[in-house]
């Protein structure tokens, strides 16, 4: 790769990494993240990685991002999601007028924003703004955010079937207690409901490929585009679950005796066979999931834009860093026999995890399909491609 990865990022996630590990329990009693671990995390400044020098933050690239998510998977995968959805709503500020990225970003670029994209909630134009209506799912940090984003479909006979995506204040959202899950359970990931909240233009932008970039967002960083910032994100979550499983399992292979042998674990050629396979099935998903990272990155460097093929290339390593990830912890799993089934062993945590990060519509295997329609000129069947 050609991007330098800061080593000061990572430093920053090692500092807090045991306060984050210590409330790894804690988490997931309360189905969301801790105030201890909130804390810990904006204090490192990490939660501004994606928002403009000009604005306080730290405008890092996508490959830097991607390192650091994966490193903070080490101490909490929860702590680690909440440096993935709510910093790319940030990143999304890029897209609004002057005003509203300096109302959601201006007063502390640390500010942590959560978005519910499905289903649509409907937008009824008003004076000055809009009326938001509507249920939405799957909000990741809702209870600690700012504002709650949604994509939405404007109620206006003059443009049927608009869709804006709006950034609703948190206070006008009803939180339901609906986060309780297999995995990842301190991510928040609570469902929302809204009744007729009131959103002014400027907290809102067109849902479209076309884009107007604000004044303060001028950097290579946004032009990366939507997808390029998710592949960079969501991926690592799963890949760093993926390598806790194998150095998990690989410690207790080193301590415990295989049953009916007297023998340690590591000792068996099939537990060397286990690990050699994860190991070669998660180094190679990393591989093509950073390379592409990295050649789009240098790819807008050089003053140019993402194109059609490199985004079905990053949904292509997504897609793949996804199912190679979970092959990978479910081999682990076998591996740790019945010492992987019991509630608090890190093993079981990272399968119960990969099972509910799987399940993410970004990277299911139909992604697959979307791949090849593209690689064979057709039009993408995911709207999400273009933007």
């Amino acid at each position: 790769m050609k991007t330098d990865i800061d080593a000061s990022l990572l430093e920053r996630v090692r500092k807090i990494g045991p306060v984050l590990k210590a409330n790894v329990a804690e988490g997931e009693r309360l189905r969301r993240l801790p105030q201890e671990s909130l804390d810990a995390l904006s204090a490192s400044g990490l939660l501004t990685m994606l928002t403009p020098k000009s604005m306080g933050g730290l405008e890092i690239d996508p490959v830097s991002w991607a390192t650091v998510i994966e490193e903070a998977v080490k101490f909490d995968p929860a702590a680690a999601w909440t440096l993935t959805n709510p910093l790319i709503w940030a990143f999304f500020c890029s897209r609004l007028p002057d005003q509203g990225a300096a109302e959601l970003l201006g007063e502390d670029p640390r500010a942590l924003f959560a978005a519910s994209i499905t289903p649509p909630m409907m937008a009824e134009p008003v004076e000055g703004g809009y009326r938001i209506s509507g249920d939405g799912r799957f909000a990741s940090n809702c209870h600690h955010a700012r504002f709650i984003a949604s994509v939405c479909v404007i109620d206006d006979s003059k443009n049927p079937g608009q869709v804006i995506w709006v950034y609703i204040a948190q206070e006008d959202c009803q939180i339901l207690d609906t986060w309780d899950v297999l995995g990842m359970r301190a991510t928040g990931s609570d469902d929302i409901r809204v009744d007729g909240a009131f959103v002014p233009t400027h907290r809102a932008f067109p849902f479209i490929p076309e884009i107007k970039y604000g004044s303060k967002f001028q950097g290579p960083l946004y032009r990366f585009s939507f997808l390029g910032i998710v592949a960079a994100a969501l991926p690592a979550v799963m890949l760093g679950i993926a390598r806790v499983a194998i150095d998990e399992a690989a410690e207790l292979a080193r301590s415990k005796t295989a049953t009916g042998s007297s023998s340690a674990l590591w000792m068996s050629p099939a537990a060397q066979a286990h690990i050699g396979k994860a190991e070669a099935t998660l180094r190679a998903a990393r591989a093509l999931m950073f390379q592409t990272l990295d050649d789009v990155w240098q790819w807008i460097l050089s003053g140019k834009d993402v194109t059609t093929a490199q985004r079905a290339d990053l949904l292509l390593a997504a897609t793949n860093a996804s199912e190679s990830s979970v092959r990978v912890v479910e081999r682990m799993h076998t591996l740790a026999g019945t010492s992987g089934i019991y509630s608090g062993n890190p093993i079981e945590r990272c399968f119960r995890d990969i099972q509910v990060v799987r399940q993410h519509r970004f990277y299911t295997e139909s992604r697959y399909e979307t791949f090849g329609r593209m690689y064979f000129g057709l039009e993408s069947d995911y709207g999400l491609v273009m933007l």
